[in-house]
């Protein structure tokens, strides 16, 4: 079963050799590696080119004007040759293993899609506290865990994400204006109304934190009125891809993104002004939260209750201020 693995990559030469190297230390050699740089402005054509004539049977360089993940990921696809494809980001690496127990999980002839953990490093390769391990396991089917949330769900990153030929073809190529960035959730919610998603409950591969986005990463960032803006655009899109999905497969149903505690609750936090039935609507949905256990769902409700009587007790006239 030959592996298509897609790298795209965007000023990341510093990084590139170590995701490759990953790749061909794979106890599962049947594979290929398609890097799509998307207009990099750094060496990274250069550390393509090495590995192209080092490993000629093996390693295909793609060079592309910079266009977006999206594009990229289309790209990859549209020269991969393999039964499956599998995505590494090109700052991250896979663990030796990786390879092979995806492949074994596809022996499975209902499974479409192949999920894992990924461990988090730092620029230097530090291991990371295991609090930063990426991607949640869900306990029910993945299309109605989107549906039950409005597309709340952690997935795991591209580097864990692998899929079968056929179920993305269905997908691709995906539209590279709503998926110019984070078109990996394009890929997760997209597949999961296709077939079985299979979710192993291992760390196969390793995610790095830096620079932007390590600082993404942090717990509760405060935002500022753009990026809150950005923040809710991106939502906003990505629901819309989702749906649209959906809509061209027949799909009986449809996402609905208030349904969505993130998006919901951060909306009312920045609006700042009481609302009755909205706080209501948002403390049931903490209530019936799949990822609070019963004790967090006390206490996160606890804490949004508390927030929400801070703004009755807000004076007139910094009210108006912040409307």
């Amino acid at each position: 079963m030959l592996v298509s693995v897609i790298i795209s990559n965007y000023n990341y030469a510093r990084y590139l050799s170590a995701a490759i190297e990953s790749v061909l230390a794979q106890s599962y050699t049947n594979f290929e590696i398609i890097v799509v740089d998307d207009g990099s402005q750094d060496n990274s054509r250069d550390v393509i080119n090495q590995y192209e004539q080092r490993s000629p049977h093996q390693v295909k360089g793609i060079f592309q004007e910079n266009q977006g993940q999206g594009a990229a990921f289309n790209t990859g696809f549209a020269a991969a040759k393999g039964e499956i494809i599998a995505f590494l980001d090109a700052d991250d690496v896979w663990k030796p293993n990786k390879l092979q127990r995806i492949v074994e999980a596809f022996q499975d002839s209902n499974t479409v899609g192949v999920m894992h953990q990924l461990e988090s490093i730092d620029a230097q390769d530090k291991l990371l506290d295991t609090n930063y391990t990426r991607g949640r396991v869900p306990n029910i089917e993945l299309a109605k865990l989107i549906l039950d949330t409005g597309n709340a769900w952690f997935y795991p990153p591209t580097s864990a994400l692998a899929y079968r030929r056929s179920a993305l073809a269905k997908v691709m190529p995906i539209d590279t204006k709503t998926w110019r960035l984070w078109a990996d959730g394009c890929l997760v919610y997209c597949t999961a109304f296709l077939g079985k998603i299979q979710y192993l409950k291992e760390v196969l591969g390793s995610y790095r934190l830096h620079g932007k986005n390590y600082h993404a990463s942090q717990q509760n960032p405060v935002l500022t009125s753009e990026e809150q803006a950005s923040w809710q655009a991106a939502m906003e899109t990505t629901n819309q891809g989702v749906n649209a999905f959906l809509e061209r497969i027949n799909y009986p149903a449809r996402v609905d993104l208030m349904r969505n505690l993130d998006y919901r609750r951060s909306l009312y936090y920045w609006r700042g002004k009481w609302n009755t039935q909205e706080m209501l609507a948002i403390s049931g949905i903490i209530m019936r939260y799949p990822f609070y256990t019963p004790t967090e769902r006390v206490y996160f409700l606890f804490r949004f209750l508390l927030k929400s009587m801070g703004f009755l007790m807000r004076p007139p006239q910094l009210e108006n201020l912040s409307a």
